[in-house]
């Protein structure tokens, strides 16, 4: 009983195994991985679309599939009515308590 208990520690799973290991083998994959830069491509959070930023910024951060209007930050809308230098901040260098 104890034989058969040791066979398995034995050998290899795979029959092959020391044969791969004499001769690795000579087709060699080779996949090149495609970069895509982070911030290009937004998701629409009503209808999931993926959209292009710079397409959703022309349309002011308004999905151009379901017309969902989508968050933007003060200073991205204030940006999208004034004209660029044109104002002036008031308190910019106040900070909360």
């Amino acid at each position: 009983m104890w034989l058969s208990a040791a066979i398995p520690l034995l050998y290899d799973a795979s029959p092959m195994s020391w044969f791969e290991k004499l001769m690795p083998s000579r087709i060699k994959t080779e996949r090149r991985t495609r970069s895509v830069p982070e911030g290009i491509w937004l998701k629409c959070n009503q209808c999931g679309a993926q959209l292009y930023r710079a397409e959703v910024e022309r349309n002011l951060f308004v999905c151009p599939k379901c017309a969902h209007h989508m968050r933007i930050s003060a200073r991205e809308r204030l940006a999208m009515f004034l004209d660029s230098g044109s104002g002036r901040e008031i308190g910019e260098r106040l900070e909360p308590i």
